[in-house]
């Protein structure tokens, strides 16, 4: 992300709603021009290293979820993403199933080369 241009400014980046704490894996920073506002964003790291793509998965969204609804009651103009490796959006997100959780779930995703290591891809 640092090659992207982003500023790592939390890691990790805790979020609160009520007595619940939570933890996201890295707040960061894109600083536009001096005179503007930066972008901030959140971003929880999922691996996909369970025994179960599909546990993985629902671990991963319910997790994108929730932290989700504590990052807009906190700090609203933060945007939480999900990162994930280039083969596993390939093998998951890629997917018509992928594409329909994207669309209806709403999901933000980071897609990184773990071989650069570097982002290749911005999902909105």
């Amino acid at each position: 992300m640092i090659k992207d241009g982003w500023l790592i400014t939390h890691d990790p980046y805790p979020v609160l709603l009520g007595e619940l704490r939570g933890y996201i894996d890295l707040g960061a920073e894109q600083p536009i021009a001096a005179e503007k506002q930066g972008r901030k964003i959140a971003v929880e790291i999922k691996t996909f290293i369970g025994l179960s793509i599909m546990s993985d998965l629902e671990r991963a969204i319910g997790q994108f979820k929730l932290y989700g609804v504590m990052i807009n009651v906190s700090e609203p103009d933060r945007i939480l993403f999900l990162a994930v490796s280039d083969t596993m959006f390939y093998k998951v997100f890629e997917t018509q199933a992928g594409q329909i959780l994207i669309e209806q779930l709403q999901l933000k995703l980071v897609v990184i080369d773990l071989a650069q290591p570097e982002v290749i891809r911005w999902i909105n």
